[in-house]
């Protein structure tokens, strides 16, 4: 076997106990192999064996499995610490591997480094007993190395220099950590200011010290100002920051030590007082500041990296700290933004906006809770004020400022906000909605209902927010409509908010986003929709006669969930139909969720929300936005493809796609040249900005691989700025067979995984390989669409996995729609852009269609149409593929493709009541705090018969099973199909699961009427391992033929 790293992988590689013949090769050596293996027809190779070598001039090097920094929890304290031997350690195993006396294996991982240096601080105990274990870390982090064998700087598994956030201060040096000289010292007692200064309030920090302590009392510290070894800082523009430190002389007691060697971070003046510190006994100690200055005049985005070095007088101590200074946000200042929730006392009625209620106002309530330290000031500290998704309010505080909130009646908690990420013609048709068939034969096409859509902004004045032929406002809209005090609205985009703060006229613009979510939604029809004259036709979006309402919380790719709350809480107080929400807040229990919370109140009021499933995809358990009461939507291609095709060297046709295609292209051979390959440059196969550098790419064609945090346009950049004459596009593994049309700024042709392997083939079997690409225009009708698109994130829900998530899959792949600007200098401006932020407000419109149709179904029953109707069969008469071209689970795709048409009329729904949700989420062991928040209102959950997740009733099931378990779930069906129906449940097998449905026969005679059946699971047989699952569908069908209500079934063998 030869076993191959992938890019992650780089250098690091194992001598596993194999049991056959077998060598791992570096990434480089494995693509060696890769194009070996497509240059010849029949390919041969051998394995020898030379044992063991000892000497390697690049170790130590960090492992490739080696987490990497800053801290997530702190950041202002320098993490890993240290790194230390762990690839290819021996040591005992409870077994011979190889039937020897002795029994030994050779493992890897960090598992594998921890033991080490245990046992380095064990020597270091043995040799001075009376340490302390922060003396004992001191002396290790001080004395570390940084260069390998052969004196070069550490490198990390992708052969360039290692920083700081991959090795800490170095690697450990036991010799010298036996005599470090001096020591930085800390007390147990010394981490309270510290976890104040955190803004951890008393109760978590009792958990942590194991007494009672008041941080009202505490002088807090910042992190940094820790008596840590290390220096992690943060400074903006123009910034100055003083630390202290105390060291400790644990070396020669007559002794000097002088600070002669100060590496500064680039952009970073760094002052030592005193630079020099005398003992007179040893166990004595010794302060000096360190004080770090912004330069005005150097603008730097990255991480600059330092040291600060004590020498003793006979240069025999050197005691080194590392310094590592991450930029911080233009303008910040210990000020942050803090959501505050609060408990609203019994009787209080808030006002709603505008009111002329007689009742305190809202914002003085909410000011009493503030301390009087913030009132000192003219600068006001509340930034939003909310009345419907919680109680609460956003505000500008200090940590000091948000504990002494704390003990005043009504206060719950506060944290500092956190940001949150956007989840960036031919759609409608291939949705089955064509002007003859389906929902848009009805007359209205989504009329009388209105979308918000949270996002960046909308270019009000794009040809997709024409209201030519659009009814006025329906009477229920109270919104309103401005941006920067324009009043920029017509009866299509009815809302116009920005809830930005600090931000000038010229910065509350949109940036594009939110122009192309909002017209895929409820775009008016524009004839002649194109980028770069491809995907050419009427686009529109799937609820053309929708009315729009854009909250806007967002510049560039920056939003806070402090202008989310706020968007939110008006688009209730609005009067929305729908919410379209291509945005994450990420992965968190639902009372800790922004969008949860919110969509929680949202459903409460009959709003509809539709959130984008994340763009994390293909990683297991990578799906956001999965509260049960939200609509989670995953991304799918559609059947058009905008087709680039490679011609190589060697007459090897590779097709691809690319939206922009310069009819002017002379498609002759050209060199190509994939800059990875040179060994100057390891970041040079993503293509980022200045990877290029002392590469020869002019006039070539250039390979770039997709990811590497660089974006797909941004990498054409580079090739351009470079003299490429184009590019290449190549999958990784992940991305296998999902291609984006982009609008390139250069020739290029975005190929998938196979047709990259088959590039870098051919680039090694000869000695000057070329290629040419060539545009063969806007095809419609492929068959294998659609497909799960790479990025599309997967289930199961980390926060709820007995409820299925994502729930559908929507059109997210190569989707043309209105944009901010013209990519093409063409009069109108649409782009084609993908991700689960496409696919989102497609299902937003669908929505609408629905509840344009049925206006007084609920959010639940909306859904319920929507996940029992959908297909999970292609073009092709196949199962809907993955990108990897192998059959999707439901992991992938939830319940199936969207099917507008049939939503439209579902025959049954599975719904529920935002009350349903409460026994669920006391299932889920939320005490009844966590409950309050999300509901709203009290919530006694010993009081309340929870229920296990299974059995609230959703329109799926997602289970889990031991072996011999047995499990039983009702459901209850509302008939909105035909008055007097009979539906009959289909028999269905699912492998290693007997399913039992009672009654097997329900009948209806009115419309609205319930009725309910019981579902029985039993696991059986042994023949499915634990961690498997097992897949099927719950049938109901309409004796008349003309309703089959679908429910999917994933059991999860545990």
């Amino acid at each position: 076997m030869i076993f191959m790293n992938d890019l992650a992988g780089g250098d690091t590689i194992f001598p596993n106990a194999h049991v056959l013949p077998a060598s791992q090769l570096s990434y480089r050596d494995g693509l060696i192999v890769m194009s070996y293996l497509n240059s010849t027809q029949s390919p041969t190779a051998s394995i020898s064996f030379q044992g063991t070598l000892i000497g390697k001039k690049s170790a130590p090097q960090v492992a490739s499995f080696s987490s990497r920094g800053p801290s997530l929890n702190s950041p202002g304290i320098l993490k890993p610490d240290i790194i230390g031997p762990g690839v290819n350690i021996l040591a005992a195993w409870p077994v011979s591997v190889d039937n020897a006396t002795n029994s030994f294996n050779m493992i890897s991982g960090t598992s594998m480094s921890c033991p080490h240096l245990s046992g380095v601080a064990t020597l270091v105990k043995s040799a001075h007993p009376n340490w302390s274990p922060a003396a004992i870390k001191s002396a290790i982090l001080t004395t570390a190395y940084k260069y390998d064998r052969g004196d070069r700087s550490i490198s990390t598994e992708q052969n360039v220099s290692a920083s700081m956030f991959d090795m800490g201060s170095g690697h450990v040096n036991l010799s010298m950590a036996l005599s470090p000289g001096l020591v930085y010292d800390i007390q147990p007692d010394d981490y309270i200011p510290y976890l104040c200064g955190l803004g951890y309030g008393d109760t978590e920090i009792r958990l942590i010290v194991q007494r009672k302590v008041n941080c009202s009392n505490v002088s807090s510290i910042p992190e940094a100002q820790l008596n840590y070894p290390t220096f992690s800082i943060s400074l903006g523009s123009d910034d100055q920051k003083t630390f202290t430190r105390t060291v400790t002389n644990v070396g020669l007691p007559n002794s000097t030590y002088t600070c002669k060697e100060v590496l500064s971070p680039e952009g970073v003046d760094v002052k030592v007082m005193p630079y020099k510190i005398e003992f007179k006994d040893l166990n004595e100690k010794a302060s000096y500041s360190v004080t770090f200055t912004k330069l005005g005049n150097v603008t730097r985005t990255k991480v600059s990296e330092g040291h600060l070095i004590w020498s003793s007088a006979d240069e025999k101590s050197k005691v080194v700290s590392a310094i590592v200074e991450a930029p911080s946000a233009p303008g910040k200042t210990g000020l942050q933004t803090y959501i505050v929730f609060l408990d609203k006392p019994e009787g209080l009625t808030l006002p709603t906006e505008g009111s002329n209620s007689n009742h305190a106002d809202l914002r003085s309530w909410y000011t009493t809770f503030l301390p009087e330290t913030t009132l000192t000031t003219n600068e006001e500290r509340i930034v939003h004020s909310y009345r419907n998704v919680v109680t609460g309010f956003a505000a500008k505080l200090t940590p000091q400022e948000a504990r002494a909130m704390e003990d005043k009646a009504g206060f719950v908690s506060a944290r500092v906000q956190r940001s949150l990420s956007l989840l960036t013609t031919r759609t409608p048709e291939f949705l089955g909605l064509q002007q003859s068939l389906g929902a848009w034969n009805l007359p209205n096409s989504g009329e009388g209902v209105i979308i918000g859509v949270i996002d960046t902004g909308i270019n009000h004045g794009h040809p997709s927010f024409s209201d030519e032929g659009m009814p006025p406002p329906p009477s229920k809209w109270r919104g309103r409509c401005e941006f920067n005090g324009k009043r920029i609205c017509n009866n299509k985009l009815i809302g116009a908010r920005s809830f930005l703060t600090n931000t000038t006229p010229s910065e509350d613009v949109d940036f594009y986003h939110g122009s192309h979510t909002a017209g895929e939604a409820a775009g008016s029809p524009v004839q002649g929709a194109n980028v770069f004259g491809q995907a050419n036709g009427t686009a529109m979006g799937i609820a053309p006669k929708a009315h729009l309402a854009m909250y806007k919380i967002c510049l560039k790719d920056e939003c806070f969930e402090s202008g989310l709350l706020a968007a939110m809480d008006a688009a209730i107080e609005d009067g929305v139909d729908v919410l379209s929400l291509s945005i994450t807040d990420g992965s968190s229990p639902f009372y800790d969720n922004t969008i949860s919370l919110g969509a929680f109140r949202a459903i409460q009021s009959g709003i509809f929300v539709s959130c984008s499933a994340g763009n994390e995809g293909p990683s297991k358990s990578s799906v956001v936005n999965d509260a049960p009461w939200i609509l989670t939507v995953g991304a799918s291609t559609i059947d058009r493809e905008i087709r680039a095709t490679v011609l190589l060297g060697n007459n090897v046709e590779l097709h691809g796609q690319s939206a922009y295609q310069p009819k002017d292209l002379n498609s002759r051979q050209l060199p190509i040249i994939d800059p990875a390959a040179t060994g100057i440059n390891a970041s040079a196969t993503f293509c980022g900005a200045g990877s290029l550098n002392n590469i020869d790419v002019k006039g070539k064609i250039v390979l770039c691989q997709i990811g590497g945090e660089v974006r797909t346009i941004e990498k054409g950049q580079e090739v351009k700025d470079h003299g490429g004459a184009a590019m290449i596009l190549i999958n990784d593994l992940a991305g296998g067979y999902t291609t984006l049309a982009s609008a390139h700024v250069l020739p290029a042709s975005h190929i998938n995984y196979q047709h990259g392997l088959a590039v870098k083939g051919y680039l090694t079997s000869t000695q000057l390989p070329t290629a040419s690409i060539s545009f063969g225009g806007t095809l419609i009708g492929k068959s294998n669409a659609p497909q799960v698109a790479f990025f599309s994130s997967r289930g199961p829900s980390p926060q709820s996995p007995g409820i299925l998530k994502p729930d559908i899959i929507g059109p997210g792949v190569n989707i043309l729609a209105a944009w901010g600007a013209s990519v093409d200098n063409a009069t109108n401006s649409f782009n084609v852009v993908s991700g689960t932020s496409m696919s989102c407000p497609h299902l937003s419109g669908v929505a609408a269609l629905i509840k344009s149709a049925h206006p007084d179904w609920s959010p639940a029953a909306i859904k319920s149409a929507i996940l029992t109707t959908a297909y999970t069969i292609n073009r092709d008469g196949s199962s809907i593929s993955t990108e990897q071209n192998v059959s999707a689970t439901v992991f992938d795709l939830g319940s199936g493709h969207v099917n507008p048409p049939t939503a439209m009329n579902p025959g049954l729904v599975y719904d529920l009541h935002p009350d349903d949700f409460v026994p669920y989420l006391c299932g889920l062991g939320y005490d009844d705090k966590a409950v309050r928040l999300i509901v709203q209102r009290k919530v006694n959950c010993s009081m309340v018969p929870s229920i296990p997740e299974a059995q609230l009733n959703y329109p799926t099931f997602s289970i889990s099973l031991h072996f011999g378990d047995q499990k039983t779930y009702t459901r209850t069906v509302t008939n909105v199909g035909l008055p007097n129906s009979t539906y009959t449940y289909k028999a269905l097998s699912l492998e290693g699961v007997d399913v039992k449905v009672m009654p097997k026969e329900i009948k209806f005679r009115e419309l609205k009427e319930k009725a309910s059946f019981s579902v029985k699971f039993t696991r059986f047989g042994n023949a499915m391992g634990s961690s498997s699952v097992s897949e099927g569908h719950l049938v109901w069908s309409s004796n008349e033929g003309e309703y089959n209500v679908v429910s999917a079934i994933v059991v999860v063998f545990v």
